[in-house]
Order: C-alpha cells, then sequence, then structure tokens
C-alpha cells in the first residue's frame, strides 16, 4: 500500500515559481521537448489542469503527472475518459489502450528534474499551490494521493496491464471539484440541454464533468502509464 497524502490547496494567495512541483493551474512545469498536448476531436491545444511530483515514499518517486484536457469542445461519446467493457474489477487493461483512450485529454509522466515552466503556454486555469500533507488514515474520503480508494459505487481497480505489469491506485478527486479560471480565459464549452454546444456561463472549468475521479498507474518505472475512471 503506498502511502497517503491529503492534496491541500494553499490558504494564502501565492504565484508561480521555479520550486512550485504540485499545484493547480498556471503554466505547466514539464521537459522542454514535451508538447503541449492538442485535442484529438477539435484540434484545439488541451487546457493544462494540474501537476504533481510523487514524493520520497511512492513507488514513482523522481517522477510527476500533468494532466491536460480540452475545454474547446464538447462531445457527448467523449465527457470522461473511454471505459473498458469487461466486468470490473481486477480487469486487465489491453495493450496500448492506455495511449489510444487519451482522444482529448493527455497525462503525460516525466522525470521530475526535467521540468521546466513552459511560458510556451498561456495560463487559464488560475494557479494554486498544492501541499502534499501525510495522513495515517489510508481511507480518508478528501483528495488525495496513495491510500486506498474510496468507491463511490462498487470496486473498479484494474488488476494489470498487458496481462503481467500490475496496476496500483495513484489518487483520486472527488465529486464536484472546480478549476478557478483565470480573467482572460475562454469559458468551457459544454452541451446545453439540446445537446448542442455553447460555452459555459460559470468562471471555472470541470475536468470530466467533476465526477468522482481515480487514477491508477502502472507498476512500471520504465513505462509508466495512468489509467483515469470516473464515477457518478
Amino acid at each position: 500500500m503506498e502511502s497517503s497524502y491529503v492534496l491541500e490547496v494553499a490558504s494564502i494567495d501565492t504565484k508561480q515559481t521555479e520550486n512550485d512541483l504540485s499545484f493547480i493551474g498556471g503554466q505547466p512545469c514539464i521537459p522542454e521537448s514535451m508538447e503541449i498536448p492538442v485535442c484529438q476531436l477539435c484540434g484545439a491545444e488541451q487546457t493544462f489542469f494540474f501537476q504533481i511530483a510523487f514524493p520520497q515514499d511512492h513507488f514513482w518517486h523522481g517522477f510527476s503527472m500533468a494532466v491536460f484536457a480540452c475545454t474547446a469542445c464538447a462531445h457527448e461519446e467523449y465527457f470522461i475518459p473511454e471505459m473498458l467493457q469487461e466486468v470490473l474489477p481486477g480487469i486487465n487493461i489491453p495493450k496500448g489502450f492506455l495511449e489510444t483512450y487519451q482522444k482529448n485529454f493527455k497525462i503525460n509522466i516525466f522525470e521530475t528534474k526535467e521540468g521546466i515552466i513552459r511560458k510556451d503556454y498561456k495560463e487559464k486555469v488560475e494557479f494554486q499551490r498544492w501541499n502534499l500533507k501525510p495522513t495515517s488514515d489510508s481511507n480518508l474520503a478528501h483528495n488525495k494521493l496513495g491510500g486506498q480508494p474510496n468507491w463511490l459505487l462498487d470496486d473498479e481497480a484494474p488488476g494489470t496491464y498487458m496481462d503481467s505489469i500490475p496496476m496500483f491506485f495513484l489518487m483520486q478527486f472527488m465529486e464536484g471539484m472546480k478549476f478557478k479560471i483565470v480573467e482572460e480565459a475562454p469559458p468551457q464549452i459544454i452541451l446545453n440541454l439540446r445537446g448542442n454546444p455553447e460555452p459555459s456561463k460559470h468562471r471555472y472549468y470541470k475536468l470530466f464533468l467533476a465526477n468522482y475521479l481515480y487514477f491508477f498507474g502502472t507498476k512500471d518505472r520504465s513505462n509508466p502509464l495512468v489509467y483515469v475512471l470516473t464515477q457518478i
């Protein structure tokens, strides 16, 4: 079992610095060679939502995870990540799925030491620093890294990737997570009651409809990949 950390947003307004490794919004701190991802559905640059540097006692220590998603289009079939169709839990994720299911979002894993603030990305989500606060309660129902998932419905934890690589629980977001946006950011495109895309009236973005989010990783440091699923 991985150690558990509460994802606690800093209580005071702060500005992003080169030393920030775990945070919401601002500009991503990713390798210079890593392209800002583009949505495969509409071609727009994806929005940077957050990133986390995995702590010393984590299996992926030395690595960071940066999460992007498109806010410029809305498609009924792509509001949440593609789901596996077989019976869960303990499912085997087939070869290639963890790359191909990322059509209008992108989860990048990279060596933390290679990250630099990407000035070529225009900030959309307001920067907020994350403090990783250790907790002894692995079942704590909170936005957290490690510990045990707090399933809203049935256990849907995957078992393996490619029949042989174990999967393990990375982190979760509770329902209703809202990402406040900066003044210049365009509104998120949503579907109205008629099923037509239109700009949201809210000054925040939602990641995968702000459902409960569960992130799982491959227990393979040579090729770290992520499976994310939602419950509502």
